[in-house]
């Protein structure tokens, strides 16, 4: 036994880690609960140093003492992130702290933050969604890691971010080991080899992909290649559905794209039996450089906690100076353009915030995931009826401005959808249908447009 874990023992040093297991305490909370003197609280937790951390949070001079919580994987509980800069360049970003009771701390140059549960960051990097799941699929072959993304908890997040965690959206990466993968890097496809390598990875995840994304959630995998970059491929069976909504996700982008409402790249392609849709990650620059970001949930989770629409979200931004005028009417637009092409689907990691190499919100992010899930595949092989969409104000309201430039989208969009050739024919049905719902798109929108 070392000298340390000696001291450790004392009724006192035992006494401490049980009050703090429920979480922090201030050194005068400890002194009342303990009935010791201040010279006895110091020495024991001198001596506690391995289990025991003690600080400050800005703005609080009042001195703070929390237990360290044991991670999955014998991960310590101290660890530090990285941040890749636009240049490729790696700088530290933060200290973090894992404390008893699930807070963690978070020590980022003179500023040290409490978070009740993870930093808004860290739940956003965290496996989720269809990737989400094939990443736990992997990770339980660890008995460390349930197989059902469903039953993890914030600390097999942690533990796979500071094991695993390669190739996150935005620009964090989570300790030394995942670090050292960032640095070892992987070699980009080149273009002429990689829609074997697309074809390969939707067979190999077939048995994960069909039956699977009930809720409209997109089969998809992330991949780096010579001509296009680091993207994210989703992917559909030819004749399903979703190989039809894929040609309109393309279309629905370079459409806001076309009236100035900055959008994700798209390449729509067909080989073998799947059609394949490349989008660009507008996170990325070059191999090596990488954007921060955060999803709207993420950043609403953080100070609202309301999660209730765009408008609304983007409303509240802009009172909170994270986001200017300009972008807040972007956002307006991409949920009017959403309602004039029947896209249900509007969640709050739908739209994402980027953020500058200062640490300070930069604009909202190119639109993705904009189609018409109105029609999506809704699980267990059912296909909803091709209906015409039927557009609400909302929350949106009247704005002029904002319904002009969404109905200039949605007439670019719906056209398209009846009259271009594509890598992907559309059906005749939904062909026909584009054409009710431009019809439909313009009935709807002519009051809201200015007079004249």
């Amino acid at each position: 036994m070392t000298a340390s874990a000696r001291l450790g023992s004392t009724p006192a040093a035992q006494d401490i880690e049980r009050i703090l297991r429920v979480g922090p305490k201030s050194a005068a909370q400890l002194l009342a609960a303990l009935g010791i003197s201040q010279p006895t609280l110091s020495r024991t937790i001198q001596q506690l140093s391995q289990t025991v951390t003690s600080f400050r949070i800005s703005g609080d001079r009042t001195p703070r003492y929390a237990l360290l919580r044991p991670l999955p994987l014998g991960l310590k509980p101290r660890q530090r992130i990285y941040r890749l800069i636009s240049s490729g360049q790696i700088e530290p970003f933060a200290d973090i702290e894992f404390l008893s009771g699930g807070a963690t701390l978070e020590r980022r140059g003179k500023l040290t933050r409490l978070y009740e549960g993870l930093p808004p960051y860290m739940s956003f990097a965290a496996p989720s969604g269809f990737l989400g799941r094939q990443l736990a699929h992997e990770a339980a072959k660890s008995p460390a890691f349930p197989t059902s993304l469903k039953d993890w908890g914030d600390d097999h997040r942690v533990a796979w971010l500071f094991t695993r965690g390669l190739n996150l959206p935005g620009n964090l990466v989570f300790g030394d080991a995942p670090l050292q993968m960032e640095m070892d890097g992987r070699p980009a496809t080149p273009a002429e080899e990689k829609l074997e390598h697309y074809t390969a990875m939707a067979t190999a995840l077939r048995g994960a992909t069909y039956g699977s994304s009930a809720g409209g959630e997109q089969p998809k995998f992330l991949w780096l290649s010579e001509d296009a970059g680091h993207v994210i491929v989703k992917f559909a069976k030819l004749g399903s559905r979703m190989a039809e909504l894929l040609p309109l996700e393309h279309l629905a982008l370079r459409s806001l794209a076309e009236v100035g409402v900055p959008a994700s790249r798209t390449q729509l392609m067909a080989a073998g039996d799947h059609v394949f849709l490349e989008v660009q990650r507008f996170d990325r620059i070059g191999l090596k450089g990488r954007i921060g970001m955060l999803s709207a949930g993420a950043v609403d989770d953080e100070f609202f906690g309301m999660r209730d629409s765009w408008p609304e979200f983007a409303a509240r931004c802009e009172q909170a100076k994270y986001l200017s005028a300009r972008d807040a009417r972007l956002v307006d637009t991409m949920a009017a353009f959403s309602e004039l092409i029947g896209n249900s689907d509007r969640h709050f990691e739908n739209i994402s915030m980027l953020i500058g190499e200062d640490g300070e919100y930069q604009g909202i992010a190119p639109a993705y995931d904009i189609l018409p899930m109105r029609y999506a595949s809704i699980g267990g092989g059912l296909d909803p009826d091709l209906s015409p969409i039927e557009p609400k104000v909302g929350t949106i309201g009247a704005k002029p401005e904002v319904w002009t430039r969404a109905a200039q989208a949605a007439e670019r969009f719906w056209i398209a959808a009846m009259t271009e050739d594509l890598p992907v024919p559309l059906s005749r049905e939904m062909r026909e249908l584009a054409q009710i719902n431009l019809q439909a798109a313009r009935a709807f929108v002519a009051p809201l447009l200015p007079s004249g």
